[in-house]
């Protein structure tokens, strides 16, 4: 609605039959009798028509229930005489045709012709000897998503914001408490001007009003009612571990699967994945503040985000993220779901410096390994399923501001079937490839992610070891697995199910859809022992905690989640220890009320070792 009293926006947009007159009137010296009204007018419509219907508008504020029977002509008697004066039309433009205006000399304008031409050169209008501005097609909010909960500490903001007549526009915001005096009068006082806005203690029980406007001077602002402020989220113990940050030269890292909003959203995952959680649990409004918190709770310097959905990115993390200190990318996976990973580090602790991004497919190790493609192309049950893998390996050059150091964070979350630990290992072993190069001038490296392997696999002794034998039971899972091959032979991870539902709706997605097919295991399987040029430690390992698990699902508790890095760059002081069973099982599985994922966040305090040599490059 328009802000400014005295104000008139007509809104028409392009292929549009109605016209839009948003009336914001002072009706006398007290700023308490603003008069407003939404007019939706034919564009076809003579002009006098819709300037008639607003002065009968008019009377019928001023005489209130009096104008009730009043006749239409006897309205129009009492009604103050309304003159709308603007750039002349010639005939031309009344004919249909687009031209210039003749003169810049405003003039009283014909009401004879219709909306469609009359109002595009309207500039003002004289209600009695009210002038009123008059301004046509101004940059326009449409449409906004406030947020549906409040909470206290936790920052909130509104999103899915829509424009007319502007592709890119800054948004001015008014956060708002609504208060209501004696005489039942509500007032309204600005308390944020910030996009993002945290409401505090004092903020309890309160309604508040959210406003947004175009920046600038289109006299346009868009009003919604916002839910009561709630109480804090409780926290959780394992936050008291990191109630304080890390200090340079000690940085901390976080790695987290989110779960991704569709894989448990749908009715297919709520009835065969996640049954133990009611809708409030798996709503994404509530786990993505709930992420939220216990994101900002770690107070970490880099975070690795694993199946974050892009949208959730874009309008949620990205933008909250950055308002409490954070930098970040987002990386999407190969395939039609729109979900990544994504990496944030703070400000004033790390510049970024360069990224590379790579899928962990055929064409990768078709680029960097011409050799052993030559030799993996004799099975081709191997060589499809890494020609339709949609995995990627992300990563990022920072810069330590405090320590000049320089430090690659890799981010990735690899193929998630039960019998490909095959294809894990080839992924992971051209993943490590890529850090080698990446990291040629030396630097710390730190590798993070949901590697869906546990510590007996071939691909995590790839990454601990530096070597996978031949003989290593990893490579006998390419007798059974083929793409599109039975998903009962021990699937388990929430990512079948969720994507199943998408998959039959015809979106493209990683997950091999049960379809008929005559190839019968076991097959001839692929054994090559596998060096890596680079040898990494378990951070958690290498402080004494041998988690139980990661991943706690309904049917699936296994170690799958790690923060890798450099030892001869790097050491770990310490890790979080994971919440007790009790807490994760109190509804069967995660989520829950307190653990919006199904996979816990990893959290490693680590410091460069002294073998570690600063870099003059800049950020």
């Amino acid at each position: 609605m328009a802000r400014q009293p005295n104000t008139v926006i007509v809104l028409h947009p392009v292929n549009s039959a109605i016209i839009t007159l948003d009336i914001c009137l002072q009706l006398d010296d007290s700023l308490s009798s603003i008069w407003r009204k939404n007019m939706a007018r034919s564009e076809d419509e003579v002009a006098m028509r819709t300037i008639e219907r607003l002065q009968i508008l008019l009377v019928q504020q001023k005489e209130g229930k009096n104008s009730r029977r009043m006749k239409r002509e006897d309205l129009l008697k009492d009604s103050q005489p309304i003159h709308v004066f603007g750039l002349e039309i010639d005939e031309h433009e009344a004919e249909g045709q687009a031209t210039a205006p003749t003169s810049t000399t405003l003039k009283t304008l014909d009401t004879s012709i219709t909306n469609k031409l009359f109002w595009k050169r309207a500039k003002e209008m004289l209600i009695g000897s009210t002038v009123v501005k008059i301004k046509y097609n101004v940059p326009t909010i449409t449409s906004i998503v406030p947020p549906s909960a409040l909470y206290v500490g936790l920052p909130a903001l509104c999103c899915g914001i829509t424009t007319l007549f502007t592709s890119e526009i800054g948004i001015l915001y008014e956060w708002c408490l609504c208060s209501t005096d004696s005489r039942e009068h509500t007032n309204i006082s600005v308390i944020s001007t910030d996009a993002v806005f945290t409401p505090l203690e004092e903020h309890l029980g309160k309604n508040l009003v959210l406003r947004v406007s175009p920046e600038g001077d289109s006299g346009l602002w868009t009003q919604v009612d916002l839910p009561p402020v709630r109480a804090a989220l409780t926290p959780v113990d394992r936050w008291k571990h990191t109630m304080a940050p890390a200090e340079a030269p000690v940085f901390r890292v976080v790695t987290y699967n989110v779960l991704h909003d569709e894989f448990c959203s749908t009715s297919a995952a709520k009835r065969r994945i996640y049954p133990f959680a009611t809708d409030d649990i798996l709503s994404l409004e509530y786990r993505q503040v709930r992420i939220l918190q216990e994101l900002l709770a770690y107070r970490a310097d880099v975070i690795c985000l694993q199946e974050c959905g892009e949208k959730v990115y874009r309008q949620f993390f990205e933008r909250i993220l950055h308002h409490s200190g954070y930098d970040g990318r987002y990386t999407n996976k190969n395939g039609g779901v729109k979900e990544g990973c994504a990496c944030f580090w703070k400000r004033t602790r790390f510049c970024m410096n360069e990224t590379l991004v790579f899928p962990l497919n055929w064409t990768t190790l078709q680029e960097d390994h011409p050799d052993l493609v030559a030799r993996l192309s004799l099975y081709p049950e191997f060589r499809e399923a890494l020609e339709k893998v949609t995995s990627i390996g992300a990563l990022v050059l920072l810069k330590d501001l405090h320590t000049r150091e320089e430090l690659i964070v890799g981010n990735t979350h690899l193929f998630y079937h039960a019998n490909a630990c095959h294809i894990r290992l080839l992924q992971v072993y051209m993943l490590l490839h890529k850090l080698k190069i990446f990291a040629a001038s030396q630097p710390s490296v730190v590798l993070c992610g949901d590697f869906n392997f546990t510590p007996t696999t071939g691909g995590y002794r790839l990454v601990t070891k530096g070597q996978t034998e031949a003989e290593h039971h990893s490579w006998k899972k390419g007798e059974l697995f083929y793409w599109g091959c039975d998903r009962m032979l021990g699937v388990s991870t929430e990512e079948m199910e969720g994507v199943e539902e998408a998959a039959e709706e015809g979106a493209s997605s990683s997950v091999p859809v049960t379809q008929p097919d005559k190839r019968q295991p076991p097959f001839e399987a692929f054994r090559e022992t596998l060096s890596a040029p680079l040898q990494l430690r378990d951070a958690y390992s290498e402080t004494g905690q041998e988690l139980p698990w990661t991943n706690y699902a309904m049917t699936f508790r296994e170690v799958i989640d790690y923060i890798f890095f450099a030892p001869t760059r790097l050491s770990v002081l310490r890790t979080v220890p994971i919440p007790p069973e009790s807490e994760l099982s109190e509804n069967v599985a995660l989520p829950n009320k307190q653990y919006p994922s199904d996979h816990l966040a990893l959290i490693a305090d680590l410091v460069y070792t002294s073998s570690s040599s600063s870099s003059s490059s800049s950020c």
